[in-house]
C-alpha cells in the first residue's frame, strides 16, 4: 500500500513539473508577441544632381615631337683647302649667295694662271699656223691638232676659274645658321659641312603616331585639325596637315604624320612640343562633365527620389565632358555621392546653397 502511494506521488511531481514548463513557454510566447519592438530605419544617402548643358565637343589626342625646318641645308665646300675666313655663327641670319667662308685661293689662282698661259700659247700657235697654211707651209691636220689643243686648254681654264669661284663658300638658301662648328685654320673638304642653314620661315613637325589611330586619321583626313603648343604654354599655333604616311612601320608599329606650323615665328628649331590632333567635332549636343561617371564609366540618374544605374560603355567624350546617351538628355544625373548609391535606392537630393 505504501509502495503505491510512493509511485502516485512521483507521478504528481512529474505532472506538476510539466505543467510549470508549459506555463512558462506560454508565458514567454505571450510576452514576445505583445511587446513593442523598436525598428531601425537607415537614413537616406545624400546626393547632388546636375542636368546636362547644350554645347559642342571635340575629340582629340596629343602627341609629342620636335620642331624642324622643312629646308635644312648643309653647306658643303666644292673645293678643299685651308679656311682663311669664317664669317658666320650659330643663330645668325644669312641671305642666299652670302659668303660665309673663304678657302685659301692661292692654289686655284695658280691653276687659273697656268691654264691661261697654256691657252695663250695654243692661241699664238694657231694664229701662226693659219698664216703658214695660207702660203702652203702648214697642213690642215696640223691646224686641226692645234685647234683641238686650244679648245682643251680653254676648257681647263674655265674649270680652274670655276674652282677659284668655289673658294668663296656661299649660303645656298636664305635662313638661319643652326650649326657652325668650323673656324679659321680648319681644313675644308667635301665630307664635312661648313655649316647647316635652316629656313625658319617654314617649320614642320613629323609625328610618330601609334598604329591604332591609322584608320581614324586616314578616314577623317580632310577634317583633321591641329594645334601645336610648347610645353610651358608660352607658344601656340594652328598647323596644317602636309601628309600621312601610306604605311605603318612594322618595327615600331607607328606611322608618320607631317604638319606645317602656321605661325613659325614663335617656335624654334629643335623645340620639344606637343601637337593636339582633333579628329571629331560635335555641335549642339547635351553634355555632362566626366566627374559624373564612376571609375568604371557607369553613372546614376534620379527619377523622383530613386537612383537608377546607367552603363556608360560607348559614350562619346573627351577628358572633360561626354555626350549624354540618347534618351537621357532630360534626366538629372548624380554628380556627388554616386560611388555609394545602389540601383533602385531612394536618395536625398541636396539643394545647392
Amino acid at each position: 500500500m505504501s509502495e503505491k502511494r510512493s509511485v502516485f506521488r512521483r507521478a504528481l511531481k512529474y505532472i506538476a513539473f510539466i505543467v510549470i514548463i508549459v506555463a512558462a513557454v506560454i508565458g514567454l510566447q505571450y510576452f514576445f508577441s505583445t511587446r513593442q519592438v523598436a525598428t531601425y530605419t537607415a537614413p537616406l544617402k545624400n546626393v547632388r544632381v546636375i542636368d546636362s548643358q547644350q554645347g559642342s565637343l571635340d575629340q582629340s589626342v596629343s602627341f609629342p615631337g620636335y620642331v624642324m625646318s622643312e629646308s635644312m641645308v648643309p653647306v658643303i665646300p666644292f673645293v678643299s683647302g685651308t679656311i682663311l675666313e669664317y664669317n658666320v655663327e650659330a643663330g645668325e641670319e644669312v641671305s642666299k649667295d652670302q659668303v660665309i667662308a673663304q678657302v685659301d685661293k692661292k692654289p686655284f689662282e695658280l691653276q687659273v694662271a697656268q691654264a691661261q698661259a697654256a691657252l695663250d700659247a695654243y692661241e699664238s700657235s694657231y694664229q701662226r699656223l693659219v698664216q703658214l697654211q695660207a702660203v702652203g707651209a702648214a697642213s690642215q691636220q696640223e691646224l686641226d691638232t692645234v685647234s683641238a689643243q686650244m679648245q682643251a686648254s680653254q676648257a681647263q681654264l674655265e674649270l680652274a676659274q670655276l674652282q677659284l669661284s668655289y673658294a668663296d663658300v656661299t649660303a645656298p638658301i636664305t635662313g638661319t645658321v643652326i650649326m657652325a662648328d668650323q673656324g679659321v685654320g680648319s681644313i675644308a673638304n667635301s665630307q664635312t659641312p661648313l655649316a647647316v642653314i635652316a629656313d625658319t620661315e617654314d617649320l614642320v613637325m613629323e609625328i610618330s603616331v601609334p598604329e591604332k589611330w591609322y584608320s581614324t586619321f586616314t578616314g577623317a583626313k580632310d577634317s583633321l585639325s591641329f594645334s601645336v603648343r610648347s610645353l610651358d604654354g608660352g607658344a601656340s599655333s594652328n598647323a596644317t596637315l602636309i601628309s600621312i604616311a601610306p604605311y605603318v612601320d612594322p618595327a615600331t608599329k607607328t606611322f608618320t604624320m607631317k604638319v606645317s606650323i602656321d605661325d613659325p615665328s614663335i617656335f624654334t628649331i629643335g623645340m620639344y612640343v606637343r601637337v593636339d590632333v582633333t579628329y571629331a567635332h560635335y555641335e549642339d549636343v547635351s553634355l555632362l562633365p566626366q566627374s559624373v561617371r564612376k571609375s568604371d564609366g557607369s553613372m546614376y540618374y534620379v527619377e523622383g527620389s530613386t537612383a537608377h544605374y546607367l552603363d556608360g560603355t560607348g559614350v562619346v567624350g573627351n577628358d572633360s565632358s561626354f555626350i549624354v546617351p540618347e534618351g537621357y538628355e532630360d534626366k538629372l544625373f548624380i554628380c556627388e555621392g554616386q560611388s555609394y548609391v545602389l540601383d533602385g535606392e531612394s536618395v536625398n537630393i541636396l539643394e545647392d546653397n
